[in-house]
């Protein structure tokens, strides 16, 4: 079994990421020609938090906003002509809590905005150590309840790798049909991650700008190439 140390390890608190009011952000545009659903973590969006040395209100250890995954995804769809209205979802309450109470009550404005497409890029707060069939019921309900009006899904596995569960999630999306982005090597290179970059070793765990921009690549080929 492959575990990545830096599972084991995380620091960086899912509670409290973003206020209750603040974890569902929607920008829409009036000429939009395609709806994104990011559905995640810090490494999705993580308000700031100073007394770990986080300044930044997007993708935790991006150097800007512009650097995460969810923006350089939104670019390379730019550059391809799309015009994207997008919604960035933070879930680590539900994540850490396995309470899917909280779909309704907290994330209705994401499940309301309508997707084309959502992308499902969590899990690393779900406590899976020897629990990863556990979680997978609550995972799919997710999927479910973000899905249930056509969008087209595409999972991730862990930017940290935990092979059970990795494994449980790709062949979870090729039974359904779902686009499959492979991140858990990425988590293995020090050059993926900011490291050296932040003190505190939670954050700098994260992806970098590197790691970053190789995850929105891989989400661009499941969603948009992959047949």
């Amino acid at each position: 079994m492959k575990i990545q140390k830096d599972l084991l390890r995380n620091d960086v608190p899912a509670q409290g990421q973003l206020a209750s009011d603040e974890c569902v952000f929607v920008s829409h545009r009036d000429d939009a020609d395609i709806k994104l659903l990011f559905l995640g973590n810090s490494i999705t969006r993580h308000g700031k938090k100073t007394d770990i040395g986080w300044f930044g209100d997007y993708g935790m250890a991006a150097s800007c906003e512009q650097n995460d995954y969810v923006h350089v995804l939104l670019s390379m769809l730019e550059r391809d002509g799309k015009k994207p209205s997008y919604c960035v979802c933070n879930m680590s309450e539900w994540e850490s809590s396995w309470n899917d109470a909280l779909l309704g009550e907290r994330y209705g404005k994401a499940a309301a905005f309508g997707a084309d497409i959502a992308i499902v890029r969590l899990g690393e707060n779900a406590r899976l150590l020897d629990r990863a069939a556990e979680f997978m019921p609550h995972y799919m309900q997710l999927i479910d309840f973000f899905a249930k009006n056509g969008a087209r899904v595409v999972v991730t596995d862990l930017f940290w790798e935990y092979e059970p569960f990795d494994t449980l999630v790709k062949d979870m999306a090729k039974s359904n049909g779902y686009g499959f982005a492979q991140i858990h090597d990425l988590g293995n290179m020090d050059e993926m991650k900011a490291v050296g970059k932040f003190d505190h070793a939670g954050v700098a765990a994260h992806p970098s700008d590197a790691g970053m921009k190789k995850i929105a690549e891989r989400i661009y080929r499941a969603a948009f190439t992959d047949k």
